[in-house]
């Protein structure tokens, strides 16, 4: 008789991963247009666009310091590399956006081109959370950890957004698993040079990269002892800080002097307000407790309760895989971080990178329950999986203004005096199409709370632009005809506040019974 070749299943865990990222991005694709402009959009992507034009435009003399100058001189908060991303997705799909919207955006901004990117990099992501679960620990890790970052309503939501919050969840979940992966290789050194790169575009991407090194160096000198450590660690310091310099012209003149500004921007800042438990704070003044609170009450509460399992079961098994504590620690970092006087604020927005780290550790949580239930206890842990689904669902798009049943949903949030809504969201095309269908030529409009400038008309659609009105800043709150409000009561200058309990409310967005945004429209017989 011949041999019979082994049975290898069709769904490896690398088909898992790659079908998971691929669902994940088309459904952030295809739901792309549901939430409305967010405050950092036309902040990332205007510059992206910038880049781009002035590359095609200059050619090599993009390099130029003069060029250089001009381009990075007022968006060097950040470096570029996901404004790259933004810029680039946002010019290639600027003409399908044309055809599918009926013609040219009237701010140029090309925001809704622009979410491609963060969409795409979103699959990723999820296929490297599957992926590297599915490595460690089997088929069921990874699918149960892809699923279940994907169906975090807030992450879910930041990849519909034409921002950087999706791309540095990524860059740093890439970085630290390339290390992570590097150190446990035979030739440490090597491949540590090579996740240097990983780094080095972490560090392309936004200030939080910089946690990494000392997460890095503990694991490093943990796995292979302080001498054998030292040789990895300068390869992998030396060139993740080449890449970062290399790819960020403007730090290429006056180095030490802009690299030392843009690192002061972390915290030398114009302040931000933030609603907390009915109070609203100045970043630094949050209750340390901030940012825990956020990290347990915005993930569905059965993917937690997951995720705590892999928390013991990474601890019981620590010393044959202590992967499950790289994880944790690094989640430490971010919570920690963050519960000192530096800025926190939008709720999770900051430490979304934690995220992607704990959907592994949900997903590790998820394999050793499997391995001990019988048939009836897995088909109820699959039922419970599927059922954190329905955040995503009943929110969107406005997943933003998610919270679990630990605060009782949005309307808890709502008792509590959580943030409802910070980013502005809310204020979305069926808020704005209806502004468009009822106002008439000649009366003004203005958009409250606004965060940055003209952050009401960087909102105007194309069925404003035909009438035509373009949306003031919240200064025309007390005397616009028609203004449109964003429930982030922290920011509510008082006119937004009497016209709430004065002025006829015409449409309203919410969700689970809680309004995020309206549409007001002044009384004829009432004063401004």
């Amino acid at each position: 008789m011949p041999e019979t070749a082994p049975f290898r299943p069709s769904w490896t865990s690398r088909r898992i991963a790659i079908g998971l990222g691929v669902a994940a991005a088309m459904a952030v694709l295809l739901t792309i247009d549901g939430p409305g402009i967010t405050v950092d959009e036309p902040l990332d992507v205007r510059p992206g666009r910038n880049y781009v034009a002035t590359l095609r435009a200059k050619g090599v003399r993009f390099f130029d310091r003069a060029v250089g100058d001009a381009v990075y001189r007022d968006n060097a908060e950040h470096p570029p590399l996901g404004r790259w991303l933004l810029g680039l997705a946002s010019t290639a799909f600027e003409p399908i956006e044309i055809i599918l919207r009926g013609g040219p955006d009237p701010t140029g901004t090309y925001v809704a081109s622009g979410r491609v990117a963060p969409a795409l990099v979103f699959g990723l992501l999820v296929g490297l959370v599957a992926a590297e679960a599915g490595r460690r620990w089997g088929r069921g890790a990874g699918l149960v950890a892809g699923v279940g970052l994907a169906i975090m309503p807030r992450a879910f939501a930041h990849a519909h957004l034409g921002a950087l919050d999706t791309f540095i969840a990524a860059a740093w979940a890439a970085a630290l698993i390339a290390a992570a992966r590097a150190v446990e290789s035979r030739r440490p050194s090597v491949l540590m040079a090579l996740a240097g790169v990983a780094w080095g575009l972490a560090l392309l991407t936004k200030i939080q990269a910089w946690f990494l090194p000392p997460i890095v160096l503990a694991w490093a000198v943990a796995r292979l002892g302080p001498k054998r450590a030292f040789g990895p660690m300068v390869a992998w310091t030396g060139v993740g800080l080449a890449t970062f310099v290399a790819g960020w012209p403007w730090l290429w003149h006056d180095t030490l002097a802009r690299w030392s500004a843009y690192l002061g921007t972390g915290v030398e800042r114009i302040s931000i307000r933030a609603l907390y438990f009915g109070t609203a704070y100045a970043d630094r003044d949050l209750p340390w407790h901030y940012p825990w609170v956020y990290f347990l009450a915005t993930v569905p509460v059965g993917l937690q309760l997951l995720g705590g399992w892999g928390l013991i079961r990474g601890w019981r098994g620590r010393r044959a895989d202590p992967f499950p504590l790289l994880l944790a620690g690094s989640i430490l970092v971010f919570l920690a971080v963050f519960s000192t006087n530096a800025p926190v604020y939008d709720g999770e927005r900051l430490f979304l990178a934690a995220f992607p780290l704990w959907a592994i550790l949900i997903g590790l949580g998820f394999a050793d329950l499997w391995g001990r239930a019988g048939r009836k206890a897995r088909v109820g842990l699959a039922g419970l999986v599927l059922a954190q689904g329905y955040g995503v669902v009943a929110l969107h798009p406005f997943g933003l203004s998610y919270y679990n049943a630990l605060v009782g949903g949005l309307p808890g949030a709502e008792r509590l005096g959580l943030e409802l809504t910070y980013w502005g969201d809310a204020v979305d095309r069926t808020l704005l199409d209806r502004l468009a269908a009822e106002a008439r030529a000649g009366e003004a409009a203005a958009m409250a709370p606004t965060l940055a400038p003209q952050q009401g008309a960087f909102s105007t659609t194309r069925a404003l632009a035909r009438i035509p009105t373009v949306m003031a800043d919240q200064d025309g709150a007390a005397t616009a005809e028609w203004l449109v409000v964003s429930r982030r009561e922290a920011y509510w200058p008082p006119a937004v506040r009497d016209r709430l309990g004065r002025d006829l409310v015409v449409e309203r967005r919410a969700r689970q019974g809680v309004w995020l945004s309206c549409l007001l429209r002044a009384r004829k017989n009432a004063s401004p």
